[in-house]
C-alpha cells in the first residue's frame, strides 16, 4: 500500500513513459506520495511514542495515523490510475520478449531495451 511495484523492466517503464507520459507522471507522483506517507507513518509512531514517554498521551492521538494511511490509499489510487491510462492506449507488457507496445494513431509502437528505439508495425 505505502509502496508501488516497480518496473518489470527499463522497457515496460521507457514504454509507459513514450505511451502515455500523463499517466507515466502520475506514476511517478504515485511513489512519492507512497514514500512520503510510509516516513510520516513512522514519524506519527514516533510522535505517539514520544507523547506517551511524556505522560501526555490521550487516545483521540490515533487519529493521527489515519493521514499516512490515507496518503498511502490516495497513491494507490493515483498508481492504478496511471496503469489505467496506458490500458487505455492498449499498452501491453510481455515479459518473455521484454517488449512494450501500444497503438498510436492506428500504428502498433513497440518499445525494446536497450536500444529503447521505437518501430512502428503496420
Amino acid at each position: 500500500m505505502f509502496i508501488n511495484p516497480m518496473w518489470d523492466s527499463e522497457s515496460q517503464r521507457i514504454g509507459k513513459q513514450k505511451c502515455t507520459p500523463l499517466g507515466y507522471r502520475l506514476h511517478l507522483v504515485s511513489d512519492l506520495v507512497g514514500f512520503v506517507a510510509l516516513i510520516l507513518l513512522l514519524v506519527t509512531f514516533v510522535y505517539l511514542r514520544f507523547r506517551s514517554v511524556l505522560g501526555s498521551f490521550h487516545e483521540s492521538l490515533w487519529w493521527l495515523l489515519a493521514v499516512p494511511v490515507a496518503m498511502a490509499f490516495g497513491g494507490t489510487l493515483l498508481h492504478r490510475y496511471s496503469w489505467l491510462l496506458a490500458e487505455r492506449k492498449g499498452f501491453r507488457y510481455d515479459d518473455k520478449t521484454c517488449e512494450a507496445s501500444w497503438l498510436e494513431n492506428g500504428q502498433q509502437t513497440v518499445v525494446k531495451w536497450p536500444a529503447a528505439q521505437e518501430t512502428r508495425v503496420e
